[in-house]
C-alpha cells in the first residue's frame, strides 16, 4: 500500500474525530502546520482510508481509540513501520500540535555513533544496523528504536507506559501502551527468529513491561 498524501517533507496524517467540527479545526490546523492531511469521523472511514493508504501519523480522539482501538490495529497488522499514533482529548484543553511536535522529534532524534552489545546483539547507532548472531538484521525505525530502549535497559523490566515515551514522546495509559507495543514487539521477534512461546531473549512480563535479556554469547 501507499501512504496518504504527496511530498517528501511533510507528514501525512489522519485525523480520527467523531465530532465534525473538531475534525475540521484539526485539519486546519494540521494543513497549516505544513502537513497532508485527511480526515474520518467514524470506523468505517477510517478502515477505508487505511486500504487505500497508510499515513505517517494518526491523530485520534482518545475516546474513539478506546472504542476502535482493537479494529484499527487489526488494520494496520503488517504495515511497517506502523504509523505514529497520537490520542487527544478536547482540543480546547490539550496542546496537541506541541506534544505531537516532540513525539516526533523523539521518533527522528538518534545518538550518533553509539555501539550497543548485549550478548550476540549488537545495536549500532552509526550505521543504523542491527547485527543479530553475528547476522545483519533490518528494523524499520520504530522498532529499531523500541530495541535499543530495551538494550539500553537490558536485565531490567521497562514498563509498558515509560517504552512508548521514550519512543514516541506521548503519554498513554498502560492499556493503550500495550496495544501500540504488542505489534511492533511481534514483528520484532519475528525479524530476529525469536519464539514468543519461549520467552527467550525479548520477554514479556505480565502486567508490567517487557525485558531484554542477555543472550548467551556464541562461541
Amino acid at each position: 500500500m501507499s501512504r496518504l498524501g504527496n511530498g517528501t517533507d511533510r507528514l501525512r496524517m489522519l485525523i480520527i474525530h467523531p465530532d465534525l467540527a473538531t475534525g475540521e479545526r484539526l485539519i486546519r490546523s494540521a494543513v497549516q502546520a505544513g502537513h497532508a492531511a485527511h480526515y474520518a469521523h467514524d470506523l468505517r472511514g477510517v478502515l477505508a482510508l487505511i486500504a487505500r493508504a497508510i499515513p505517517d501519523i494518526i491523530v485520534a480522539d482518545r475516546e474513539w481509540l478506546e472504542r476502535n482501538g482493537r479494529a484499527l490495529f487489526s488494520a494496520l497488522r503488517g504495515c511497517s513501520p506502523l504509523p505514529l499514533i497520537c490520542p487527544v482529548e478536547g482540543i480546547d484543553r490539550d496542546p496537541i500540535w506541541d506534544r505531537l511536535a516532540r513525539a516526533v522529534q523523539a521518533f527522528q532524534t538518534w545518538t550518533g555513533g553509539e555501539v550497543i552489545r548485549v550478548g550476540s546483539l549488537i545495536i549500532d547507532h552509526g550505521r543504523k544496523q542491527v547485527i543479530w548472531r553475528g547476522q545483519p538484521v533490518q528494523l524499520p525505525p520504530l522498532q529499531f528504536k523500541i530495541l535499543t530502549v530495551l538494550a539500553r535497559r537490558a536485565g531490567q523490566v521497562v514498563a509498558h507506559a515509560d517504552l512508548v515515551r521514550e519512543v514516541w514522546g506521548i503519554e498513554a495509559d498502560d492499556p493503550e501502551a500495550r496495544e501500540l507495543l504488542k505489534v511492533h514487539i511481534r514483528q520484532i521477534r519475528k525479524r530476529l527468529g525469536l519464539d514468543p512461546e519461549r520467552g527467550e531473549v525479548l520477554v514479556s512480563v505480565r502486567g508490567f513491561g517487557y525485558m531484554l535479556t542477555s543472550p548467551e554469547e556464541e562461541g
